[in-house]
């Protein structure tokens, strides 16, 4: 009896069908309303369309057009504007009423300023991402600090984003020590802490800009972009507080900036890494002007010209005269030459010898400084002639078309070219970081000398000391001699080790 009410069932469902095929069809007790094809009546339901996250609705195969859902992760109401094949999901309405987020992400809290025990926080934000935002609004937040006390964070009432934003916490109040303040951020049904560091301002007692005062690597060419160019800036009583780093572009040569990282001071002395980038639009010298830990200094760059160096100077009031750029013996001809460092320090030779009678040094380092005194040291001057100024002999050190300068040239040097002292003038064994450059496109490295009687490094950092091609009597020679306040032509003893700069035959 059953199985034949389920036959006359569907026999009237098939009758039924064409007209269904033509007719309104309605689901209550009126009648339709003549512009719909399917009208649901009721008084105490709904329509539930389907309800699908995200994923499931991306997951629908060639999707209509018209196609709508209710989406779950975002909580709107969604239709299809677009075709099967290339769908695009519009958003008809949203939950707008309680603002609720997917997720919120305090370990990319970024903080703006900074926040120093006993010191009223001023310009102090931070601002926490979340994702799945469903522009729902909310009521804003006021938080308390955990850890180190004092602080509040702020958030002022609005709209949540629809998808991915940022929730901007404004930090008041004053710190009670150091440490990490922690906020606990609840909203939008999800929660997690930032944490904002409360540290001691970073302060120092002395920024030393001078040349060679930390580490110098690379060199600036002038219409050369720079690269891995960084400037190692020393520093002392630092009292191990935050920087917030610093950037500044230069003067004189411009086209460069100076960047340092934020970071902390060491208690007592170190050293600030400066990383040189940009393209230098001249030849000449760049100067950053450093302020930072309340000292400030000013540093100076050099920048080559472009091509082929060419160190020079004048001999007479009219006559410029090509020198090598680098001291016999030097560790390392690529070297800026304009810029003292040990690595164009170079060696030491006796008047009247071809060879090198005491290296220079081998590194920054005082082991190796090579300053001690020298085994064998040959003590006997060499004989009147062994260099002369009338013409280059077999013993003169300098390279083809290099010989070493007359007394005379180097008189005329002191007194046609300006000049500009560089570095500390401090006599160390280690101190490589004094020179003097006479006019634009020379300069000698302040080296010290080798003694007479041992091979002994002596003023290295304090005094030049090149020889001339000059001798002179009782078993002497003449060389240029200079500090930062003097310069002359002096005499001594043949034996003594000095430092070699060749000039152009």
């Amino acid at each position: 009896k059953k199985r034949n009410i389920q036959i006359v069932v569907k026999i009237a469902l098939l009758l039924l069908l064409p007209a269904l095929h033509h007719a309104q069809i309605v689901i209550g007790s009126g009648p339709a309303d003549g512009s719909a094809q399917l009208e649901l009546q009721s008084t105490d339901k709904g329509a539930l369309i389907p309800r699908l996250t995200t994923a499931q609705r991306d997951a629908i195969a060639a999707p209509a057009m018209g196609l709508m859902i209710y989406n779950t992760s975002t909580h709107c109401l969604e239709i299809n504007l677009g075709t099967a094949s290339v769908p695009y999901w519009g958003q008809m309405k949203c939950r707008t009423g309680t603002g609720m987020i997917a997720a919120l992400n305090c370990g990319n809290t970024v903080v703006t300023g900074t926040l120093s025990p006993g010191q009223a926080a001023s310009g102090v934000s931070a601002s926490v991402p979340y994702t799945g935002g469903n522009e729902g609004v909310h009521a804003g937040q006021t938080v308390t600090s955990t850890g180190v006390t004092g602080l509040t964070a702020t958030l002022a009432a609005g709209s949540f984003a629809n998808g991915a934003g940022n929730l901007t916490y404004t930090i008041t109040g004053t710190p009670s020590g150091t440490g990490a303040a922690s906020f606990l951020i609840d909203i939008g049904g999800q929660w997690c802490t930032i944490s904002i560091p409360v540290n001691i301002p970073g302060t120092i007692s002395l920024l030393d800009c001078s040349p060679c005062s930390g580490t110098y690597t690379g060199t600036l060419v002038n219409g050369q972009a720079t690269t891995g160019l960084s400037i190692s800036v020393l520093y002392t009583g630092g009292n191990g507080g935050v920087h917030t780093g610093q950037t500044v572009t230069s003067a004189g040569v411009t086209g460069l900036t100076a960047s340092l990282s934020a970071g902390n001071f060491a208690t007592g002395t170190g050293n600030l890494t400066y990383n040189i980038t940009g393209t230098p639009e001249s030849a000449g010298t760049a100067y950053f002007a450093l302020d930072i830990g309340g000292q400030m200094c000013t540093l100076n760059v050099n920048v080559l010209p472009a091509g082929t160096i060419v160190c020079s100077a004048k001999i007479s009031p009219t006559i410029i005269k090509t020198f090598m750029c680098y001291n016999l013996g030097v560790a390392n001809d690529s070297a800026d030459p304009l810029t003292p460092s040990w690595e164009i320090n170079g060696g030491y030779w006796q008047w009247g010898v071809s060879t090198q009678a005491a290296p220079g040094p081998t590194g920054s380092d005082s082991g190796q400084a090579n300053s001690g005194l020298v085994s064998g040291w040959n003590t006997t001057g060499a004989a009147d002639g062994s260099w002369t100024d009338g013409s280059k002999t077999a013993n003169d050190p300098c390279p083809g078309g290099f010989r070493i300068p007359t007394r005379t040239q180097w008189s005329q040097l002191l007194q046609n070219n300006g000049r500009l002292n560089l570095g500390s003038f401090s006599a160390s064994t280690t101190n490589y970081c004094s020179g003097v450059k006479f006019g634009d496109n020379l300069m000698l490295p302040v080296s010290g000398f080798r003694s007479n009687g041992d091979g002994s490094l002596f003023i290295r950092g304090n005094f030049g000391n090149y020889w001339s091609s000059t001798g002179s009597s009782f078993g002497n020679a003449d060389y240029i001699s200079f500090n930062n306040l003097n310069a002359s032509i002096s005499t001594a003893q043949r034996a003594t080790g000095m430092s070699v700069r060749c000039i152009a035959e």
